[in-house]
């Protein structure tokens, strides 16, 4: 027989170690587990009540209080918000962000989530895990994370934090049917059919009983399973074990660029180029940055070592050009060295520094499968724990309200036996006076019934219950609403009533000591996502190097997609001038919005992202996120289409506007032109009568000039006459 494998052998001392130690716990667990689903009875507590010929009766309060509270935690999905360490990083920052976004809705992170707080309520701890599966996306690989049932979680029992992240191993057993591992680790298939069945995980035993037969623990289901075929059940251990790793922390200053390297990286990082440039001023600059480092070897490629710039006299333009300037004034060179020299003079600083790392080990039964380091220093998988003692073995919500809950079924236990007495009325005859089991059968019956007796044997006395006090019923009333209280929820309210706690337009009623269970609730899960998401940012920043394209799904929106690690190429050379979003670098935080994953006063959201548009601080996308319009994208098309169809609507009533305008002045312009018309033409008519006038007025002056000259010469003629015949 071949000899264990020791590492395996260490996972199954491990197991049987941390199974001793955590055996109280895991049958408090398992009892809670099954009290809340309805086995709060236990086997001699039933054989007892129906000897008495009552009935166990089940007034599960806990159920519905633990589900409301889980949807009180998981309202709506967290939203997450990364921040960069370097101001270089803030666009990036937004990709981490968005990545956790997809990362969580393509593991169904919600159900996921629920099922953790649903054992973090029942069980007492609930355990959230992040791994990577290098087949996803085409074998891309993408980045998953998925509830454990805490059963199957085995930690360090002198572990003290509440995320577990002191435990110096952590294992996860559980059973996996032959055919099911072969499927998921097809390279193993061989070691797999190797594997024999092993009885390393202790399973649970139960007191408790089920009334209607209830299926809950794997046992109750292995149980009634059939295999038709050679298929059997092996013994899946995954142990996380972390271990201290000499590492290279490497610091640059001139790029702000901060690393983690393994020797081998560290070896290929003091080769990487760099660059002395010396200013006109005679000053040394070093350049480490990869974009300008590219650059300046593009420029010692084409000018050398030493180039200046000067105007060029026909462009007018400034020019670069190999050599010295003549003037001593433009002068540049650069000198290529690697960062090797740099971590010499202490100019970059490297110290080699012990680091936490994860060792990952799957085995199956005796055999080892698989071990392999992952590149994180925290476990991929955080737990939640609710009642927190500094011990890995917390207490849960159900271990603090069960003895209510059993009080509140003994109390109906009793209400319905005594309303069973009540409806079977005590009869007291004397002996022989009739036939017993006559009388039995004929008072069973219900309505009107005719009993005969002999009064001489004595009369029949009736018992009857007692009635049972209305302080009993207030009792159940007051336990149920303790229940609540104890687990830090209350029913959501649509109003006041009179001695409960108050609500204003539909928020949730909580009384004090419910909204610090409730914040102190909400916190351990919101610590423990920000725990998880510390690990996938690094996970991320290992297993995402290619470039990758995502794909965004929001609510009433269409997907939107966002591009990493995508490589910026020169059009002319091909070759990659720069890479946007590029994850692989850089340091970054990612933590959960605190209180995003909790229930909202919708309408008075929708007020308040109403008045923030209003005053022009978000646009309309933002608020008509907050409704419930099923096609917000048809709505800002068509919005987009009307707002376009009124504008051209305007603009075609301003044009009209402008062309009556032009009308009423090309009319008044007419208008005028014919008045002018008209006036020149009796202007023509006026000139031509007036030079008429004149002419008439010359004739007749000339006329007239010359009957009076003919007048004058008469004159003279007559006066020559009169002279003539005159005598001296």
């Amino acid at each position: 027989m071949p000899a264990k494998d020791p590492s395996v052998q260490l996972t199954q001392d491990l197991l049987q170690e941390y199974s001793s130690a955590r055996s109280a716990w895991f049958k408090q667990a398992s009892e809670d587990n099954e009290f809340r689903a309805g086995k709060q009875w236990s086997t001699k507590q039933v054989n007892s009540l129906r000897d008495r010929n009552q009935e166990p009766v089940v007034v599960n309060v806990i159920l519905p209080a633990v589900e409301q509270a889980k949807a009180l935690l998981t309202a709506n999905k967290p939203r997450f918000q990364a921040t960069a360490r370097e101001n270089s990083d803030i666009k990036t920052a937004k990709a981490f962000s968005d990545l956790m976004t997809y990362i969580w809705d393509n593991s169904s992170g919600n159900m996921e989530l629920k099922q953790a707080i649903d054992d973090y309520y029942v069980k007492g701890m609930g355990a959230l895990m992040a791994y990577y599966d290098p087949h996803e996306d085409f074998g891309k690989g993408e980045i998953f994370l998925r509830s454990i049932n805490p059963f199957d979680l085995y930690l360090d029992p002198s572990c003290k934090s509440p995320f577990a992240s002191d435990s110096t191993h952590m294992i996860v057993a559980k059973r996996i049917m032959r055919s099911q591992l072969k499927n998921l680790y097809p390279d193993y298939a061989d070691i797999i059919d190797r594997a024999q069945e092993t009885s390393y995980i202790a399973g649970s035993s139960t007191s408790r009983f089920g009334l209607f037969d209830e299926q809950l623990s794997p046992q109750d289901i292995s149980q009634r399973q059939r295999v038709a075929d050679n298929d059997v059940e092996l013994e899946v251990m995954d142990r996380y074990t972390k271990i201290r790793k000499p590492l290279w922390h490497c610091y640059d200053p001139y790029s702000n660029e901060e690393k983690i390297l393994t020797d081998r990286q560290y070896e290929a990082y003091l080769e990487e180029p760099a660059f002395i440039v010396t200013t006109p001023d005679g000053k040394e600059e070093i350049i480490t940055e990869k974009n300008q480092v590219a650059n300046l070897l593009g420029i010692y490629d084409s000018m050398g070592m030493v180039f200046h710039t000067e105007i060029d006299e026909a462009s007018g333009q400034q020019v670069t050009l190999p050599g010295e300037d003549p003037n001593g004034q433009t002068t540049v060179s650069i000198q290529g060295i690697t960062k090797k020299l740099l971590e010499k003079r202490k100019e970059i600083v490297c110290n080699n520094v012990l680091l936490n790392r994860i060792v990952h080990m799957l085995c199956v039964g005796d055999e080892r499968l698989y071990e392999h380091e992952l590149p994180v220093d925290t476990y991929p998988i955080v737990t939640l724990m609710n009642g927190f003692h500094r011990n890995p073995y917390p207490q849960s919500d159900v271990r603090i309200v069960r003895g209510l809950q059993e009080y509140i079924n003994k109390i109906r236990s009793l209400i319905v036996a005594h309303a069973s007495s009540s409806t079977n009325v005590k009869l007291l005859i004397p002996r022989g006076s009739m036939d017993k089991q006559r009388l039995e059968e004929e008072w069973a019956r219900a309505g009107t019934a005719v009993i005969e007796f002999d009064p001489e044997l004595g009369q029949p006395i009736v018992a009857g219950p007692v009635p049972l006090p209305n302080e009993l019923y207030k009792n159940e009333a007051d336990a149920k609403a303790d229940v609540e209280r104890i687990l830090g929820i209350y029913a959501m309210m649509q109003g006041q009533a009179e001695g409960a706690p108050q609500t204003y337009k539909g928020t949730i009623a909580l009384d004090e000591y419910g909204q610090r269970r409730i914040k102190s609730k909400r916190d351990d899960i919101e610590d423990g996502v920000n725990q998880l998401a510390k690990v996938i940012v690094q996970m991320i920043q290992t297993y995402y190097t290619e470039t990758k394209i995502v794909r965004l799904i929001n609510p009433n929106m269409a997907p939107s997609e966002i591009s990493i690690n995508y490589n910026l190429h020169d059009q002319l050379t091909g070759e990659v001038i720069e890479k946007i979003n590029d994850v692989t670098t850089g340091k970054y935080d990612v933590i959960v919005i605190t209180g995003s994953t909790l229930p909202s006063n919708r309408w008075a959201r929708f007020e308040y992202y109403m008045q923030l548009y209003q005053t022009g601080i978000i646009d309309q996308i933002e608020v008509l996120k907050q409704t419930d319009v099923a096609d917000v994208e048809g709505v800002l098309k068509r919005k987009d289409m009307i707002m376009q169809l009124q504008g051209q609507l305007q603009q075609a009533g301003e044009e009209i506007k402008k062309l009556k305008g032009d009308l009423q002045t090309a009319q008044r312009e007419s208008m005028h032109d014919k008045k002018r018309v008209e006036v020149k033409e009796f202007e023509k008519k006026l000139a031509k009568a007036e030079a008429k006038a004149e002419m008439t007025s010359s004739l007749f002056q000339a006329r007239a000039g010359d009957e009076l000259k003919k007048l004058k010469e008469e004159t003279k003629a007559a006066e020559k006459e009169a002279k003539r015949i005159t005598p001296l």
